[in-house]
């Protein structure tokens, strides 16, 4: 059960479970399929094919027409199900259908389980014999049933993890597009996640930098106080009664405004539950740079027009109407049409907090 759990979570590929559980039972073929609670199917595992050869069947002609089909998609779910207590075994090979699943498959009796899952999805795991193999056993039978239980709770686990990978996903998408740099350091402190932002700001030579996994700066007390606060934040160590981690500022040599660095430790739970867990995060602010916000935001929050929106950006990144205007390539009288809408749409009386406003986004 062990290799079915790590299957279940991604570990270990379907094909070679189900072949282990084949043969644990004196065969060689085993499948799984998943469908929705209405019998669609979605997907297919085999021991003796590929996911795609194993889905191309029970999308198949075969599969619809055997008259097997309909009696094992509505066995009762969290039964077991076995050839002679679904169907009369001799009657029914007669049927052309029947016999051709059974050439097609080169298997002829089925030994298997349909499980009810989360978020309306059913699963049906069965061990397929050939005639040479015959019928489950009654030992074989006790003792599927008493893995059905297991089966259940490892493919619930893997819907979390599958669920929380999606998540995951999702939230980096969303930091990718952050203005300011983040990274992601594993339990060990490996980056796993570095943004287009982090990226120009440790490629820019000027002040912070990262080389064999290790936070460099220009000068050695602030390398040495970076490090402290990544390892503290790494070991979840809080020092002086302060959550572990912390923010310090670091020198640029081209004399341009410092970098702000925030280390932020993992709560217990993500490093317990991820399966890639997050060891610490790494913010990287740059104080010389003003945050201009994107157009699509303007447009999506505000509902600024394309026109009110390249105006919007120029004023935020130069707060001056007329330097905006020229940017923007529109006159002044224009751009006061412009600010005097967004001032509307946007809920503010002026022009100072209207860039306070836009340059949070």
């Amino acid at each position: 059960m062990s290799q079915f759990y790590a299957s279940a979570l991604g570990d270990t590929p379907w094909r070679d479970t189900l072949g282990a559980l084949a043969r644990s039972f004196g065969s060689d073929a085993a499948v799984l399929r998943l469908a929705d609670i209405s019998g669609e199917f979605i997907a297919a595992e085999s021991s003796r094919r590929d996911s795609n050869a194993a889905s191309a069947y029970y999308l198949g002609e075969i599969f619809s027409k055997d008259p097997r089909t309909p009696l094992l998609l509505n066995a009762p779910l969290g039964s077991i199900y076995y050839d002679h207590l679904l169907w009369n075994v001799e009657e029914i090979s007669q049927n052309r259908w029947c016999r051709e699943a059974c050439a097609v498959l080169g298997v002829t009796y089925q030994l298997g389980t349909h499980i009810r899952l989360a978020d309306d999805l059913t699963l049906c795991v069965a061990i397929l014999s050939t005639e040479a193999e015959g019928h489950a056993s009654s030992e074989a039978i006790a003792a599927f049933r008493r893995l059905t239980p297991l089966f259940e709770q490892a493919t619930a686990l893997g819907q979390v993890i599958e669920t929380q990978t999606a998540t995951r996903i999702a939230l980096l998408n969303g930091l990718a597009s952050k203005a300011d740099g983040v990274i992601l350091l594993s339990a060990k402190g490996e980056p796993t996640f570095v943004n287009d932002a982090a990226t120009a700001i440790l490629n820019s030579g000027d002040g912070l930098s990262l080389s064999q996994g290790a936070f460099l700066t220009r000068r050695p007390p602030e390398t040495r106080r970076l490090q402290q606060l990544v390892q503290a934040a790494l070991s979840g160590v809080k020092q002086q009664e302060t959550p572990a981690g912390g923010r310090m500022l670091v020198t640029r040599p081209s004399g341009r405004r410092p970098y702000v660095v925030s280390v932020l430790a993992s709560p217990p739970t993500e490093r317990f539950l991820a399966g890639r867990p997050i060891g610490c995060v790494i913010h990287l602010q740059d104080l010389s740079t003003v945050r201009t916000p994107a157009r699509d935001a303007l447009q999506d929050v505000f509902g600024l027009t394309e026109r009110e929106a390249d105006f919007a950006i120029e004023l935020v990144g130069c707060a001056d109407l007329q330097r905006a205007a020229d940017q923007a390539q529109m006159s002044v009288n224009t751009a006061r049409n412009h600010l005097q809408s967004i001032f509307r749409k946007a809920g503010v009386k002026g022009q100072t907090e209207l860039v306070q406003l836009l340059g949070r986004l």
